[in-house]
C-alpha cells in the first residue's frame, strides 16, 4: 500500500445514516481548504502512531494511540493526543517487550470506539503523517469501521517514503536504512520514549520537520509536490 498516491482517492460523501461522529468528521474535512498548490508552511500535520497487540490487521487490536500536531514549522507539545485502549487479551511476551503495555494496566483507558472517535475529532482535515504509515492507517480504519464509520479520508504522508526522497542513492541503501531507529541516528534525534505511541509520534514529528526542510531546498514546497510520485533523489 503506497500512501503517497492517495491525492485522487474518491471521497466518501456524507449520508444521513452515518453516526454523528462520522458526520462531524466529514464536515470538518470538507471545510479544510487544502489544495495541491497549498504551500507546505500553510499545512497543519498530525503525526501519529499506534501501539498494537501484534502486526496482523485482521486479528490484532490497538493498545494506544499517540498524536502531535506540526504547524507553521513548529511542534506543539501541548496540543497532543494520547489515549490507551481498554483491551482484554492474552499478552504476547515479544510484543509486550516492545511496547511495555499489559492488559488492564491503565486505569483511564477507553474503549476502542471512543479512542477512534477521539482521534477523528483531533485530526479534523489535517494531513496525517506516520512512519510506515500503511499499518497504522489500517489499524485506525478497522476501529472506525467497527464503530460504524468509514475509512480515513485525510491525505497521508509516510516519513519512510519522504526519507527515501531525501536520500542520495535510495536504490542502493542497505536493508533497514529507512527504519525509524536508523533515521533517528542519521538525523540526530533522541530515541527516548521509543516504542510508546506518544513517544514515537513525537520522534516522527521531529523527523518530519527535518525532512520537510531538506525537501523544500529541493523545490518540494507544496502539498501536491509532497504527495506526488517520488522520483529518484527527489
Amino acid at each position: 500500500m503506497h500512501l503517497m498516491f492517495n491525492w485522487f482517492k474518491k471521497k466518501r460523501k456524507l449520508a444521513s445514516s452515518d453516526p454523528s461522529f462520522w458526520q462531524a468528521y466529514l464536515q470538518k474535512l470538507s471545510a479544510t481548504s487544502y489544495g495541491k498548490h497549498t504551500p507546505v508552511e500553510d499545512l497543519s500535520f498530525v503525526v501519529f502512531d499506534t501501539e498494537t497487540t501484534g502486526l496482523d490487521v485482521q486479528q490484532d487490536q490497538i493498545l494506544s494511540i499517540g498524536a502531535v500536531r506540526v504547524k507553521n514549522g513548529q511542534l506543539s507539545v501541548e496540543d497532543r493526543l494520547e489515549c490507551y485502549i481498554h483491551q482484554v487479551y492474552s499478552p504476547d511476551g515479544k510484543t509486550v517487550a516492545v511496547h511495555g503495555i499489559l492488559p488492564g494496566e491503565h486505569q483511564h483507558s477507553v474503549s476502542e470506539e471512543e479512542g477512534a472517535r477521539w482521534f477523528l475529532e483531533y485530526i479534523g482535515g489535517d494531513v496525517l503523517v506516520a512512519h510506515h504509515a500503511a499499518f497504522d492507517v489500517a489499524m485506525i480504519n478497522a476501529a472506525l469501521v467497527a464503530a460504524g464509520g468509514g475509512k480515513l479520508q485525510n491525505r497521508v504522508l509516510d516519513t519512510g517514503v519522504l526519507a527515501k526522497r531525501v536520500a542520495r542513492n535510495p536504490q542502493i541503501a542497505r536493508p533497514g536504512t529507512f527504519g525509524l531507529d536508523q533515521l533517528c541516528d542519521q538525523y540526530g534525534i533522541s530515541k527516548s520514549d521509543r516504542h510508546t505511541a506518544s513517544g514515537d509520534a513525537f520522534i516522527t514529528a521531529l523527523l518530519l520537520m527535518k525532512l520537510l526542510y531538506r525537501l523544500k531546498k529541493r523545490g518540494v514546497d507544496t502539498l501536491g509536490a509532497l504527495l506526488a510520485a517520488p522520483r529518484l533523489g527527489l
